[in-house]
């Protein structure tokens, strides 16, 4: 793959990681107390994102649509508020361009952090401040705006950061392990704050379960002080190259591609999901917390069999797989749901959230490191998120005006009268399950033939049942 590195001035010569590669060679280039550096720092990042998760968790999902919901929001701002985080993307490129010319990050990551959690004290006093009813729900998502582009800078940052330090052939099982431990810890909070949220008066129960996770998402910036960070080359960076430099690279030009498209077909229905939950279906905050439990547990098993499977069948092909049962799995479950009216087929779904969802999280962050070139990742991952961002918020922008059309079809299939929240998981569901093909034209990452795909499955799910009954 072709692509022109950006000028960059050679590192401290008494830098003790090696360069190039970095820090995310092989351990075994690396000196001993650096090496030790490196395996504190990727424990740390367990207890960071248990920190973080907490403050994500009730900071969105169903914390974040009953807040709206009580300050009386519509079907269109509700789709807005979901869809704001992904505009944010538009500060990746800015906090790229900061770390090549600063060539070290910890600070600016935690910068971006303390001002990720810190707005949300404003959105906790909103209802102190004596706005009018219609202006309610705007001044929300403006703030949730504003903490987003914080945090979509922070994230930029600190994936770039990893992909230095984690070694590349404990990736898979590196991130698994977070991400199954995320999953307990968010399953924790969930069902904490949906107990909290059913039995205290709105709006003081959303108020106080949005301090306490500014309290969890600073603990979380605290943590990551205390990680590694490999010294990087400062760069002379022209704003012309942060932005056509991925472009310039044909393989990582079709990532961005499917990138694209992919996040454009789960918006349209992704910001209606927890509202037909509250809504359509009635279920309580307990509920909607219960099948996020179901969803984590399942990941306990689920996310570290991925994590095995990408490390031995390549991350391509586990990523085709998972978006395609994306697509089938969960519309195909809301759409029953909502035509029987039965909260089974939600249980189901919150067992094939974590099964299909898992692999596509693992393995399309897996496959960014692997196609953003060593040489100016930050720019590789900041463009990912750019195309990430607008083009999910474009998705969630016309979310809800084809929600409001497919509410006025008076059609009655099989003696029922889908709703416009079930007409559209069935657009979603014709969408993205041709997501995949988006896919192909995307290098492969060392991955074997298809069937390969099969029986890392089943090396992978041996391996983690055998590793149960030893411990």
């Amino acid at each position: 793959m072709g692509h022109a590195p950006l000028p960059a001035s050679e590192p401290p010569p008494s830098a003790p990681f090696p360069s190039p590669p970095g820090a995310a060679a092989y351990l075994t280039d690396l000196d001993p107390p650096v090496r030790a550096q490196v395996r504190r720092t990727m424990r740390l990042t367990v207890l960071e994102g248990s920190f973080s998760q907490v403050f994500l968790n009730w900071t969105t999902g169903s914390v974040l649509v009953g807040y709206m919901l009580h300050l009386g929001a519509a079907p269109t701002e509700l789709a807005l508020v979901s869809a704001a985080p992904h505009l944010s993307q538009l500060a990746s490129p800015f906090a790229a361009y900061l770390a090549a010319l600063l060539g070290r990050r910890k600070a600016l990551t935690v910068a971006m952090a303390l001002g990720s959690r810190l707005t949300w004290l404003l959105a906790a006093a909103l209802p102190l401040f004596g706005l009018p009813d219609d202006a309610r729900p705007w001044a929300l998502i403006g703030l949730v705006l504003l903490a987003s582009l914080f945090l979509a800078a922070h994230n930029t940052l600190w994936t770039a950061w990893m992909g230095d330090v984690v070694p590349e052939r404990e990736r898979g099982r590196a991130f698994g392990l977070r991400t199954g431990v995320m999953g307990v810890v968010g399953t924790a909070a969930n069902l904490a704050a949906g107990a909290f949220l059913d039995r205290v008066g709105a709006p003081l129960s959303f108020q106080w379960v949005l301090l306490v996770a500014v309290v969890a998402g600073l603990a979380g910036a605290a943590v990551v002080l205390q990680q590694v960070d490999p010294p990087t080359p400062v760069e002379r960076v022209r704003w012309r190259q942060l932005l056509t430099l991925p472009w310039r690279d044909l393989g990582f030009r079709r990532l961005l591609r499917f990138t694209a498209y992919w996040n454009f077909v789960v918006m349209l229905s992704g910001p209606f999901v927890t509202p037909f939950y509250l809504q359509e279906l009635g279920m309580t905050f307990t509920q909607v917390a219960l099948a996020g439990t179901l969803t984590a547990l399942t990941a306990l098993v689920t996310t570290p069999l991925w994590g095995r499977v990408t490390d031995r069948v390549g991350h391509k092909r586990v990523l085709m797989l998972g978006t395609f049962l994306v697509g089938l799995l969960l519309p195909g479950g809301w759409i029953v749901a909502g035509l029987t009216g039965s909260l089974a087929w939600i249980w189901a779904t919150s067992v094939a959230d974590a099964f299909a969802w898992g692999a596509v999280r693992l393995s399309a962050f897996n496959l960014a490191l692997a196609s953003a070139p060593r040489a100016n990742r930050v720019v590789f991952i900041a463009m990912l998120g750019l195309a990430t961002g607008l083009s999910g918020f474009l998705g969630g922008a016309l979310a809800g005006p084809l929600l409001v059309v497919l509410q006025r079809l008076d059609v009655t299939v099989l003696g029922a009268r889908p709703s416009g929240y079930v007409w559209l998981f069935a657009v979603a569901l014709l969408l993205r399950t041709q997501a995949w093909w988006w896919l192909r034209p995307v290098p492969d990452d060392g991955a074997g033939r298809p069937g390969l795909l099969l029986r890392g499955m089943r090396t992978g799910l041996h391996g983690r049942w055998r590793g149960v009954l030893r411990g």
